[in-house]
Parts: C-alpha cells; structure tokens; sequence
C-alpha cells in the first residue's frame, strides 16, 4: 500500500493548502441563488480541496484525469442537463499544467433529507432483441411512476453499470452516446448517478498498460467521472471504478468489427481511487450513513452458503470503511440477487441487484417474462431514506410489488420426468438439477431479496413446516428461457441459463392437496402472504394461482375487521381449528397468536378507515 499512502498524502497536502508544486491552476466557485457555498469538496480525482466562505476553490491539478469534480452537499441539488444528467463535474479545457483554468458550479437548494434513490443495473442496451423498446415500456414507466407516488420526496438514480455492451458498440453501432440520447429521448425522468461497468469500455482499445485508461475515454467524455462521491441530505454516496480493462488478444482468435480483444478484465480498484476514497472518507464523520456504489461486487455468496471474495481487494476497500457505523455497499455484474453481510465486517451490508434487462433481454424475448437467472423479476432496488434512517425493498419492474415465488414441487417434478425438451436438457448439461428426482410433496419458495435478516416461514393448512436454505436452480426461469429456446433449436447459451441462487427455500409437505401459506418478513417487520392451492400449476402463468394475503385477515376474505378478532380470540381460547390461522394471524411474525395480535388488527382496521 506504498503508492496509496504516497498518493493520500499529496491529497491531505490539498486539503490543507499546502502543496508545494506549481501554481493553482484550476479554480472557480460553487453558487446557490448568487451567494457562494462554503466547504464543498472539489477533486481532479488526485487532490481535494474545499471551497471558502465566499464559495471559491482553487487546486493545483496534474490534469492527468482531464476533469475537476465536486461532491454534492446535502440540502442541495446540482443543475441538470436534458432534465436528468447532474453537472457536478467539467472537462478540463487542456492537457497542459501551466495553462490555467476556471469551472464555476451552480447548485439548487432542497430539501432531501427525506429522499428515495433507485438502483438498477445492468440494462446492457445494444439495440438487440428489442431491447430498447422492452427498457422504454418496463423501466422508463416503472420510474415515472415511482416519481408519481413519492408526492413530492425527492427521488434519484444511480445505475450500477453495464448501461451498454461493448462488443455491440460497433456491431450495432450503440455505445454510451447513443444510451444517452435515447435516455433523453424518454424523458429520463430523475437525477441519474452513472456508474461505468465492464461492458462500458471502449472494445477498441489496443492491449497495451494504459488500455484501460483509454477505453474508459468516451464513458469521461459522455458520461461522468469514473470516480467520484454526493451527498444526498443526511447521506454519503460514493461512486468507485472497480474494473481494469485489459482487453487482450488471444492467439489465433478472431472478433467483431470494432473490437481488438476479449474485453477481459481485472476486478479490482486501483490505488490511486483508495488514495481518493481516503481523502473523501476523511471529511465525513463516522455516524454518517455510507452508500458505495460500484458495478462487481466485493463478496459472492458459495454453494454452502458462506461469502467469498468477488473484488480482488475486497478487503482493502472494506478496511478503509469499517470505522463507519452504517455502510451499504450497491453492486451490479452477476445479474442475480445477493445480499451479503461479511463476517469480518459487522458494519457492513452488500446488495447485489439483479438486472433491469432480466437475462440480458433473452427471457423477454423468447418467452415474454423478463425473469433473470435466478428467477428474480427484472427489477430494481427502492432505497427510502428519511434523515440518517434507511430502507430497502426490491421493486420488480413487470411483477407488481410481488416478492418470492412458490412451487409445488410435484407439478415440477413431473413437467422434468415428462417433457421432451427438458429430458434432452439435461442429457446434454448433466449437470444441471433434475427435479425428476426430487422428493415428493416438497414446497420450493423463492425469495428474491432475502439476505439473513429475513425471516420465512412455509405452513401447510394451519401446520408449520421445517424450512430450510437450500443453494439450487430456479425452476421457473427454466420455462422462461432454457426450455423454449432449446426447443426451438437444440441449443441454448450456458452463459444464459439457470443458474443456482441462495435465495430458494424448501419444506416437506405430509400430503399433495392441502394449501400452502408462506410468510416472508423484512429486515424492517414487512410482512409478505401468499398462499396456493395444490395441485399448483407449474408453468408461466403460474404465478396468476398464487393468492396475497393480508396481515391479519385470518378469514381471508380480503378485508380486515371485526370476524378477524373474533377469530384471533378464538384461537387464543383454543375455540376450534381454521384452515390457514397462525402466520395470517400472528401480525408481529413472533409465530404466537396473542393479544399483541389483536392490537394490531385493531390498528390496522383504525387506519383503514382514516
């Protein structure tokens, strides 16, 4: 970590006005409604300083970066172009260090203490497979409509990366500047945080030690800085480059008009951005909640359900945040669900979110359903925050507001036994989960969001079931994608099909017809119903059988009123056996049915009548 501590050091050196090389060579100011701005952050991504009293900085910049930058403070907006892209940065005019320079900035005061931020990844826009009419009628909508029921909170986005896909930049002739014309042809309708992805880099830079540097070249000119942080009222995001392009040629091989290698990669952030992070992280005090944005993530969930290292230095990005008392860590790249909690690091929560393009756009256009590969809807993450409180939920873009899937593993298990397409899938990848064979009467539920401050239950008719995490395929993405591309020609992408999630759960069922209730609760006490009969259908529209529940509506008859108590008392009295009672009844997911319960209900009658 030499080169990082030399390199923080210039940057405190900044801080504190003291560098001792050339004249200040950029400057300028940051406005509100003509009056300066005091204490703002200002980077080239090597030195930091703040402005002063009268909202002036100025720096002593290498102007290797070819930008200057400033974080956001809370209470504040920056301007913004086309309606949604935030001018908190400038190119830099030349190249040469003796030539100065002026960038001024204007914000807009607000109020976000309360504020909503979108997450999404991974849309990998490439004008294929009708990709861009799929984003414009799902995630275009979803956003807009997310606008709409905020009433007036502020809401923002930051897009994890992958927003392209480099190796159709000149084959389909789509890289970053036609992503952001079309985003203003939509109408973008928030504040977008971009984030660069792998497939983000230039597929035309020639493999040589500044590859990387020179394919990120058009993602500085389009889209921002590759790195760089904002506050958003009480909280601190960060945005980080966590790929090193390498692009390298393999003997032999030959690529797409426009490309010159594999596009391979190296995960990992390099120590100059450590350096940066340090400086910026220094200005913040350690209550302060901190979001990192960034697209590979730092930690992979294994086979046994154990975290593993997906970042190369992982734990040296983790050490620099672990003082912190609240971090959350948003990420992209593997285009499932996962959300981590290292061990080693307490403090520390990573969401990696699945994909907004589903399975890269395939499942859509093959079957309809956009479902990634590991039966997750296509979705984004919601992040509610209100002062230095947070909360999250995962937002399926075609799906509702649905959260977890249910199986009967009979109908499943007798669709693998029975179809031709799926018996020939699994002699030519025998590797994947026959379900043939799995035990009759098992109950599956996937769970897209789960992380281990859930809690899910799965009842039988008014019995609860022993449930367990299980590491496996998601039945349904198979119908979705593998089954009907197969069919339709002996052959499907390994790169796209199902993969295993550890967000599946499984209980053993004593009969084949009677109802299963599931109950999934949130790290926030939400608490999620659904309920089918059996035999369950297993096929696309399966989901259209699965019936929502309400908290407390133990007779389930969509209402919650005064038979609900009547009914919670009976069972408190030992007063007869009802169908589906404990978890409809039990609304404080604390798997007893009391008087609590009934307090709730009542609350919950008080508020519906409002």
């Amino acid at each position: 970590m030499t080169d990082v501590k030399a390199i923080l050091l210039t940057m405190l050196l900044g801080l504190t006005g003291t560098v001792w090389s050339a004249a200040q060579n950029v400057s300028g100011s940051i406005t509100c409604d003509g009056q300066g701005v005091a204490g703002v952050a200002v980077s080239d991504g090597h030195s930091v300083v703040l402005t002063d009293a009268s909202g002036h900085y100025a720096m002593t910049s290498d102007k290797q970066n070819g930008y200057v930058f400033y974080t956001l403070p809370g209470g504040y907006e920056p301007m913004l172009a086309d309606g949604f892209k935030p001018q908190f940065w400038s190119t830099l005019a030349s190249s040469d260090v003796t030539i100065p320079e002026k960038h001024d900035f204007v914000l807009r005061q607000v109020d976000n203490d309360r504020h909503i931020v979108i997450f999404g990844a991974d849309t990998h826009l490439a004008r294929r497979y009708s990709d861009c009419a799929f984003f414009k009628k799902g995630m275009i909508v979803s956003l807009c409509d997310e606008v709409l029921r905020a009433e007036g909170t502020p809401v923002y986005s930051v897009l994890l990366g992958d927003l392209t896909w480099d190796v159709f930049w000149y084959q389909n002739d789509y890289d970053l500047t036609h992503f952001m014309a079309d985003m203003t042809h939509y109408e973008y309708p928030m504040p977008l945080w971009p984030v660069i992805g792998n497939h983000d880099h230039d597929p035309s830079a020639m493999p040589w030690d500044n590859t990387d540097w020179v394919s990120a070249g058009l993602w500085r000119t389009v889209m921002s800085p590759t790195y760089y942080s904002f506050n958003l009222g009480q909280v601190h995001y960060v945005v980080l480059d966590d790929i090193i392009y390498k692009n390298e040629p393999k003997p032999g091989e030959e690529y797409p008009e426009g490309v010159m290698g594999r596009r391979n990669y190296w995960a990992t952030i390099t120590d100059e951005q450590l350096a940066w992070l340090s400086a910026d992280l220094a200005l913040i005090d350690k209550s302060t909640p901190l979001v990192v944005c960034m697209h590979i993530p730092a930690w992979g969930i294994t086979s046994t359900l154990g975290y593993n290292k997906s970042l190369y230095n992982a734990d040296a990005l983790c050490d620099l945040l672990k003082d912190f008392d609240n971090v959350n860590i948003m990420s992209g790249h593997v285009h499932i669900n996962n959300t981590t909690r290292p061990d080693e690091y307490p403090n520390i929560v990573e969401h990696s979110i699945a994909a907004t393009s589903g399975s890269l756009w395939l499942t859509a256009a093959v079957s309809g359903h956009h479902i990634c590969q590991d039966g997750s809807p296509a979705g984004y993450l919601r992040w509610t925050v209100d002062g230095d409180k947070s909360q999250w939920y995962y937002k399926p873009i075609h799906e509702g507001e649905r959260q977890m899937r249910l199986y009967d593993m009979n109908t499943v298990g007798d669709f693998y036994r029975t179809n031709s397409a799926m018996r020939e899938i699994l002699n030519d990848y025998p590797s994947r989960v026959d379900y043939a064979q799995i035990e009759r009467n098992t109950i599956m539920v996937n769970v897209f969001a789960y992380d281990t401050k859930w809690q899910v239950d799965i009842c039988e008719g008014d019995s609860l079931l022993q449930c367990s995490r299980v590491y496996n395929e998601d039945p349904y993405h198979t119908l979705a994608y593998d089954v009907p591309q197969y069919a339709s020609g002996n052959y499907y992408s390994t790169s796209y099909a199902t993969s295993p999630t550890a967000h599946l759960f499984k209980a053993q069922a004593t009969t084949a017809d009677r109802p299963i209730t599931v109950r999934a609760i949130d790290p926030f006490g939400n608490i999620y119903l659904k309920s089918i009969t059996r035999p369950h259908p297993y096929g696309l529209t399966m989901e259209n059988r699965e019936q929502d529940l309400l908290v407390g509506d133990t007779n389930v008859d969509n209402e919650i009123n005064i038979s609900d108590i009547n009914l919670v008392i009976d069972m408190i009295l030992g007063n007869g056996i009802h169908s589906r009672p404990l978890i409809v009844a039990d609304c404080n997911g604390d798997n007893e049915v009391n008087i609590a319960d009934i307090n709730k209900i009542i609350t919950l009658i008080v508020k519906n009548n409002q």
